[in-house]
């Protein structure tokens, strides 16, 4: 059966709970070139939260575009609470739990938006760790974690879990809780089973092109001759004429889009719109410019620094 994942608001509000969370700066989105950023409000951002059922959750505001990057946040999160993998869960992109961290760039997941994720996991150990060494009088120093049980030299054993019944615990990330050090890494760095890899294999996943709404329509854009280019003074001023009697044939047309440069097919089905772009008969201002020659990358990047 499915698990049912919590919302950041349900957590917020929950019993028996330890959250680590911290104020973030969300970003402005986009803005078009000469624009000014606007600043928005800081929001709360849920990073890492621990239930008295010992359920481990790790939120991060960005998505996995292939790159493997929710094997690699879980691996973090596991080093630093030494857990098993499958441990955490691990829930990223979700506007409804995430923080929101903008747009998922390159590598920029873990050489950025993976430190706060660190550093909250490593918030969480050290409460924990307190709390344990707390109840039972003993030293910090003299507790291990293992697989998400606390154990004190004499054999006297605590899941996280147990430490968090009855209890609500919100935590902001100080920056000052130690991170575990390199030498004793036992999950980072080294190989892991990417577990992205059997939801893709099997077909078990929903991508964006397996989404169904009521009544959802399809699009297809026509690119200028120009496309590639993104500033001259022939944007948004070559369209000359569309000619929408060429795809009168093609059922399931709901419109033709023009704005300025812009055209766009909107259709019934996938299909319709994708084969309306094809035939569509739409003419342009003579076009003199040609795209950088990509055969030679080093000449091509010489004459259009």
């Amino acid at each position: 059966m499915t698990q049912t994942l919590p919302t950041r608001d349900e957590l917020l509000a929950q019993n028996g709970v330890l959250l680590i969370v911290d104020d973030i700066l969300p970003p402005s989105g986009p803005v078009a070139k000469g624009g000014t950023p606007t600043v928005r409000p800081m929001e709360l951002g849920l990073f890492i939260a621990i239930d008295q059922d010992s359920r481990v959750y790790a939120f991060n505001g960005h998505v996995d575009l292939g790159t493997g990057i929710r094997t690699s946040l879980t691996q973090i999160v596991a080093e630093e609470l030494d857990l098993q993998m499958d441990q955490v869960t691990m829930i990223l992109g979700d506007t409804e739990r995430a923080p929101n961290q903008g747009a998922t760039i390159a590598s920029a997941t873990l050489q950025i938006s993976a430190i706060p994720l660190r550093n909250a996991a490593a918030e969480a150990r050290r409460y924990l760790l307190q709390q344990a060494a707390q109840r039972w009088a003993v030293a910090v120093e003299s507790l291990v974690i293992e697989s998400g049980a606390i154990k004190a030299q004499d054999g006297r054993e605590l899941t996280f879990g147990q430490l968090l019944v009855d209890q609500r615990v919100e935590l902001r990330i100080s920056g000052n809780a130690p991170l575990k050090r390199l030498e004793d890494y036992k999950l980072v760095g080294q190989g892991a089973a990417r577990v992205d890899i059997p939801g893709k294999a099997t077909g078990e996943l929903t991508y964006v092109h397996d989404m169904r709404l009521p009544d959802m329509l399809h699009g297809r854009v026509v690119r200028p001759p120009y496309a590639g280019y993104d500033t001259g003074e022939f944007v948004g001023t070559s369209l000359l004429d569309v000619d929408e009697s060429s795809i009168a044939h093609i059922p399931g047309i709901v419109r033709v889009v023009v704005i300025r440069d812009f055209v766009g097919i909107v259709a019934m089905r996938e299909e319709q719109a994708a084969k309306a772009a094809r035939e569509l008969k739409v003419t342009w201002k003579p076009w003199q410019h040609q795209l950088p020659d990509m055969g030679n990358i080093e000449q091509a990047i010489r004459d259009n620094p």
